[in-house]
């Protein structure tokens, strides 16, 4: 796992806010620790090399395979993060919180 802390160091700020919104749903985290309800986890998958990485936002899980170096790892990461945004609980929960408001009752 070395080789990703040291890609998320090299991350700019705006990266590891797109890495944080694939691998959770959500731009940062919580202000106060406890209320993190899940540790992050990072799982090793059986796929072939040099694969995209993909993730589980409700598991705040990131699923990698094997890389053949750190570089291609960073690009696979770095395209995965600017190019999967299908998730977003941020605009999720703001969007429902405005419905609530306007006493809605849609559920999603």
């Amino acid at each position: 796992h070395e080789g990703l802390w040291r890609t998320l160091e090299e991350f700019s700020n705006e990266e590891r806010v797109l890495f944080m919104r694939f691998v959770s749903g959500r731009s940062r985290l919580p202000a106060n620790t406890a209320d993190i309800s899940q540790r992050f986890q990072i799982m090793k998958v059986d796929r072939p090399y040099d694969s995209l990485p993909t993730s589980q936002t409700c598991f705040f899980q990131l699923r990698l395979p094997p890389y053949s170096s750190q570089l291609v790892m960073a690009e696979r990461l770095r395209y995965a993060i600017n190019n999967c945004r299908s998730i977003d609980m941020d605009n999720y929960m703001l969007s429902r919180n405005v419905d609530n408001a306007e006493g809605s009752d849609t559920d999603y």
